[in-house]
Formats: C-alpha cells, structure tokens, sequence
C-alpha cells in the first residue's frame, strides 16, 4: 500500500514512545549488569525461603518442593507459551503497530481469564482429592494454596516477557529470576520467616501460602504497568477464539518450555515416589541448590531474548560474538558459586538448610557438573528458540525426558539418590550439548564460551 494513502495514517507512533520510555534504550551490559543485581536479590530471596521452609518443615521439606515444582510447570503450561511468544513478538513491534499490539493483549486476556484460572482451580481441586490428611482445614488449605500458586507464578512469568518484550527492562528484571524475581522472593522470604517464627504450627499450609501470597505485590505492579501500554487498545471480541488463535500460535513454546521445566524437576518427582522421605528431602536440598550453577546462563538468556529475535535474520557474526561473550560471562559467575560447592559442599549445605542435611553432599557435586554442561555451551537453546526453531529444541527437550524417567527410576530404585544424581547429570550434559551442536548446524552459530570475549560489542548493542 502507498504510504500517502489514509489508511497508513490512523497509527501515530505514540504507543512505541509510550512502551520504549522506560529502559528500552539500555545496551545489553546495562541491562545485563541491572538484571544481574535484581536476579541477585532474587537469589538471596530464594535461598531464604528454601533455608526457613528447610528448618520449618524438616523432613517434609523434599514434599514442599515436589508442591512447588508442580505448580511452577503447572503454571507455564497454562500459559500455552503464550508468555515466550508475546516477548519475540513484542520485540519486534514497530511504533504505530497498533493491530500487533491488539493480536498481543488478545492472547494474554485469553490465557488470563480462560486457561490459567481453569488450570489453577484443577490444579487445587486434584490436591485437595489426593491429600491424606485428617486435619480438613490444613488439607483446604494446601489444595487452596496450590491453586493460587499455579495462577500467580504463571501470571508474574506473563507479564515479566511481555514488559521485556516492550523494553521496559527494568521493571522486567525485577520480575525474573528465582521464585518470581526480586520482589516476589523477598516477600516470600518475610512470610515464610513470619509463619517459621510466630505460626510453625502450619507447617506445610502456612509456608505453601506465605509463597503464594508473596506473588500478589509484583504482579499487581506489573499489570498496571502492562496497562499504560496497551490500555487503550480495544480488544473486544470473542475470547475463546482468542485463546484457540494464541494456543494454535505458541503452542511449541508451551511445548518447550515444558519438556524444559521436566528436564530441571522429574528426578525429585523420581526421589519422591521411589525413596525415602529423608532422601527426598536430601535430594531436593542438593538439586535446588546445583540448579543455582545456570542461574548467570539463564539470567543471561532472558536479558539475549529480545536482541537474538532481532538480529538473527540481518546480523549473524556480531550475533554469534554477542553470544560467546555472554557464555564466558555466565561461566565466570558460575565459577564463583561452583567452588565452594566442591571445596567444602558440607559446610554449603549445613550454611542454606542446617546440618540435617549435610548427608546431601555427594549427590550435590554429581548434580553439578550436568548444570556445568549447560554453561559451558552457552545459549543453544535461547538462540534456537528465539529464531524459529523452537520445535526442534522441543522435541530434543521431550527424547530427554523420556530418557530421565526411565534411567531414573532403574537407578533410584536399584542404587538409590547417588545414584540418581548421576542419571541426571549425564542426561543434562547430553542435552546441551546436543543443542548446542543443533545450533551451529542450523544457524550457522556458536555459542559457548570464548577466551576473546567482546565486552565493546555488549555496550553498543541495544538491550
């Protein structure tokens, strides 16, 4: 179409002033370095809630974590990948693009008032009929709590891509990372020491919703900021078709990001249906712990998102070199966490979770060198799945779920948690490094670390 006629002219550019204002002209370092102290806090937040709920629940603690897994995948599934497809979408909006802008709150009214809701309500009704509990008020409550867990977490992953996609990093990145970001853990890290501290006797209930409630305050502030974006774009309309449009669009991000969640929890789903409820809880405390070695990767990989759905197509080699950079980045922060982990893994263990559960060392050290693998090879999987190959990336994510539970479950039941550990280790090094050759054959790229990083190419990057 002619750009004189009149029908180019009924999109001002004001929506793209309205979204990129806040953060959106930061370089990939600032926004690297400002994702990293939130993700910091994030971490701090995280390591307290797993301490206190450790020393509140003792040897129940292996079941609070299965309750928080389950809920976290819950969550992502009922987004239907929605939330990963709206950020490489949003990226890529141009000002004036109100008809994309309109196809993007469509999606996320869908999954916000159809699916996630009806997920969650499942989700707390299964919990409630599966309880064994002959106190009825702790067992609605569990059930409740659950629920509520499963809409919040999905509803604070919703909203922190879609305000990254926007530009506005620096509220995104208080919204990512450990149990919910920033302001989520440290919530959630004050209620679960008020219950620890004046109300122990509600035990599982009372730290189950002290999570739950934690996520009302970053999501409250995410949708109002999510509304001066799109708030006068009309999305009227027949919802369900919205949500059949979003699911048929962004189901292989769902598809993905499940089999990823799977790839990160099944084996504690293993240790809690083959082991013991001590090893389970040994087991849980050492794999909530070995995951913290990706954490610099994945911090990484969301800040990359938005800049490998832009250049992927137009500038290949300073992409691989952005890239690199940031996988010898994410490795020396891993490095930092990964030494004490071997050097004394007892005295980490006793510092987070108290000396009950120093017996949990040997399994930490196997666990870590499969969460090494994944730095080592950088962001495969980002890349793949920000440059439209996310269905490969899915279907490798799900081959090694199958092989998780079956070499899991052989190895836990004949060996038990040491043994455990070790399945999963190797899986997850053959994994990365299967993406990572999948990327370098696919896009030409690669990806892992670098003795030449570009830290210049990071400050001329837009974030």
């Amino acid at each position: 179409m002619n750009n004189t006629e009149p029908d180019d002219e009924v999109a001002p550019p004001q929506p793209m002033v309205r979204w990129r204002r806040h953060g959106g002209n930061l370089s990939i370092k600032d926004a690297t370095v400002w994702f990293g102290i939130s993700y910091a806090i994030a971490i701090i937040g995280y390591l307290m809630v797993n301490a206190l709920a450790a020393r509140l629940l003792g040897q129940t603690f292996g079941y609070f974590v299965i309750a928080i897994t389950i809920s976290t995948m819950l969550g992502q599934l009922g987004l239907a990948g929605v939330h990963r497809g709206g950020l490489r979408e949003a990226a890529r909006l141009r000002g004036g693009d109100l008809e994309g802008l309109r196809d993007l709150r469509r999606s996320v009214r869908a999954v916000s008032l159809v699916l996630l809701p009806a997920v969650g309500a499942a989700t707390a009704a299964t919990t409630f009929m599966v309880l064994n509990l002959d106190d009825s008020r702790a067992r609605w409550s569990i059930a409740v709590g659950v629920g509520l867990l499963v809409w919040l977490s999905g509803q604070q992953k919703l909203w922190a891509n879609y305000l990254r996609g926007f530009g506005q990093v620096r509220l995104a990145g208080l919204l990512e990372g450990r149990s919910g970001g920033a302001i989520a853990s440290i919530c959630q890290a004050i209620l679960i020491g008020v219950v620890y501290m004046f109300f122990p006797g509600w035990g599982l209930s009372g730290a189950i919703g002290a999570l739950a409630i934690g996520y009302a305050a970053p999501v409250t502030l995410a949708w109002s900021r999510a509304s001066h974006v799109w708030g006068h774009v009309d999305v009227a309309g027949r919802v369900f078709r919205d949500l059949r449009a979003a699911v048929g669009q962004y189901w292989r991000f769902s598809s993905n990001l499940l089999a990823g969640y799977l790839n990160s929890t099944v084996e504690i789903w293993i240790a809690g249906l083959l082991l013991t409820g001590l090893d389970l809880s040994l087991f849980s405390a050492a794999q909530r712990l070995s995951v913290l070695l990706s954490v610099p990767l994945i911090s990484l990989g969301v800040v990359f998102s938005p800049v490998v759905s832009r250049l992927f197509e137009h500038d290949d080699s300073r992409l691989e070199a952005l890239l690199r950079t940031g996988a010898t980045l994410a490795a020396a922060g891993t490095a930092l966490a990964w030494i004490p982990m071997l050097l004394a893994p007892e005295t980490v263990l006793m510092a987070v979770y108290g000396r009950d559960f120093i017996g949990a060392a040997p399994i930490l050290l196997i666990l870590t060198i499969g969460n090494i693998a994944n730095v080592v090879t950088g962001m495969s999987g980002t890349a793949l799945t920000m440059s439209r190959h996310e269905g490969l990336v899915a279907k490798a994510q799900w081959i090694a779920v199958v092989v998780r539970i079956g070499a899991g479950m052989t190895a836990a039941s004949l060996f038990g948690p040491v043994a455990l550990a070790t399945s999963a280790a190797t899986a997850t090094t053959l994994l990365y490094a299967f993406l990572w050759r999948a990327t370098r054959r696919r896009m030409g790229l690669s990806t892992h670390i670098t003795l030449r990083p570009d830290l210049r190419l990071m400050r001329e990057t837009s974030g």
